[in-house]
């Protein structure tokens, strides 16, 4: 098990380092975007970039945050809940997750495939979509891994105490 988290906490923090670099770019390309309209030469295509790279940052962040923890939690009534109520809200969120999530990637693995044979691209640039839509599912795809080493953590957890 223990490799497996190793090997989950390397996945996400490489796909980290590519929300990164895409969170990068956007502000990069945003940047050079504005100054070129200044000149009256703005950049073609770069909203839709701006579009792609967003969808991807966030995707991108998605495990890495779970594995911090960082995600946003009404922390105002669980702290007032004993240590098990607060386990068992943990593990009940966790696998509700985890469901969500499951369907997230399953449709988006299929709707690419849909957008790769329909032959779907992007409006001005012509980028493939279903490229986009691919390296989302995966991303979803990360997250429900990490999400079930988390239950199996929090089950521990509560099962202990």
């Amino acid at each position: 098990m223990h490799s497996i988290e190793k090997a989950l906490l390397f996945l996400s923090d490489k796909l980290k380092m590519v929300g990164a670099a895409s969170l990068f770019g956007m502000a990069l390309l945003t940047c050079a975007d504005v100054i070129g309209r200044l000149f009256k030469h703005p950049i073609f295509g770069s909203i839709e970039l701006v579009s792609f790279m967003g969808a991807l940052t966030v995707a991108m962040a998605l495990p890495i945050t779970q594995l911090d923890k960082g995600h946003i939690g009404v922390e105002l009534f669980v702290n007032k809940l004993p240590r098990k109520g607060r386990l068992f809200t943990e593990l009940c969120t966790e696998i509700v997750s985890l469901g969500l999530f499951i369907i997230i990637s399953w449709r988006m693995f299929l709707f690419s495939s849909k957008l790769k044979d329909s032959g779907e691209v992007s409006m001005n640039l012509h980028l493939p979509e279903y490229a986009i839509v691919f390296v989302l599912a995966i991303a979803c795809s990360v997250l429900c891994l990490v999400l079930v080493l988390a239950i199996l953590d929090t089950f521990t957890k509560l099962v202990k105490s």
